[in-house]
């Protein structure tokens, strides 16, 4: 009897012992765990602290490039093409911001309807498509309801269960994504050569991105590697933009008035975050404030020039 007792005892304090150990394992792995969750907590935390400041150098950078395109003193250090731009080391990290002239885009409410089929060509699509989409654009900014051959009116787009057209200009580029045959890669080709800022009919070619040349009726493929040659050529030796002898483009050519630009600004912190913010200004150096902010979001597309 008493063995018995002995033998209940002692596996009575075995199964204790062995309690006592899963609970000192579970504990174990409760510390451990909180400090992981903690460790992880705090990398999230610097990460969200190191990209709001490299978001807030950007911002220093597209003021600072506002600055320097209202002093006549400091204007040249820009190119409005986007070629060259200001850099500076500031709060831990480096930002370099690039402007470009608007005017050097094609203006989906004011352009040619001809260079605005050559920005959908340029972008990709040719034939009786590129025709369809040039309506659409064209039916869409304009005030009525009468449809072009290929276009698209609000019956078009009742029958695909869109919302459109606006019949009256576009308020954004973005607005583009919503006319009747857009597709997101079409998109996203046109994106850089128009704008919704610069008024006019025709381009300003010393300052236009090679894409929108390419859309004028007519041009030349030489002609236009002709000027990206130029380009780098002044930019290398320090000089101003060039003016190239393009024929034949007259029409679709404007000058620049200088006041609608679009300030590319990215910023990279010496720890490795970075932010690229891009703002469409329109300067007013005579009114009572010398510029508007017209837009300002994350940048898409490419970094830097």
């Amino acid at each position: 009897m008493m063995r018995r007792c002995r033998q209940r005892g002692q596996k009575q304090r075995g199964m204790a012992l062995i309690t006592v150990l899963w609970m000192l394992v579970m504990l174990s792995a409760v510390v451990i765990g909180l400090g992981v969750s903690a460790r992880t907590e705090t990398r999230l935390a610097r990460n969200h602290l190191d990209a709001a400041r490299a978001r807030h150098l950007a911002e220093a950078g597209i003021q600072r490039a506002i600055l320097a395109l209202l002093d006549a003193r400091e204007a040249p250090q820009l190119r409005p093409d986007g070629s060259r731009g200001i850099e500076l080391r500031l709060g831990g990290g480096v930002v370099l911001a690039t402007v470009q002239d608007e005017c050097g885009k094609i203006d989906l409410n004011t352009g040619w309807g001809e260079l605005i089929r050559g920005a959908v060509q340029v972008a990709g699509m040719g034939g009786r498509d590129a025709d369809a989409v040039t309506d659409a654009i064209l039916d869409w900014r304009d005030p009525d309801d009468q449809r072009r051959p290929r276009g698209a009116e609000r019956r078009e787009y009742e029958r695909a269960g869109k919302v459109g057209p606006r019949n009256g200009p576009f308020a954004t580029v973005e607005e583009l994504r919503e006319v009747m045959g857009m597709t997101p890669e079409l998109y996203r080709r046109m994106e850089p050569m128009v704008t919704v800022h610069c008024l006019q009919a025709g381009i300003e070619p010393r300052v236009a991105p090679l894409a929108a040349l390419r859309a004028i009726p007519g041009i030349r493929d030489r002609e236009v590697e002709e000027v990206g040659a130029l380009r780098r050529r002044s930019l290398d030796r320090g000089d101003p933009l060039p003016s190239a002898a393009l024929t034949g483009i007259s029409r679709y050519s404007a000058q620049s008035p200088g006041f609608a630009y679009t300030i590319q600004a990215t910023a990279r912190m010496d720890n490795g975050a970075e932010s690229r913010l891009e703002a469409q200004v329109w300067l007013q150096p005579e009114g009572e404030r010398p510029y508007a902010l017209l837009g300002l979001r994350e940048a898409v597309g490419p970094a830097g020039p």
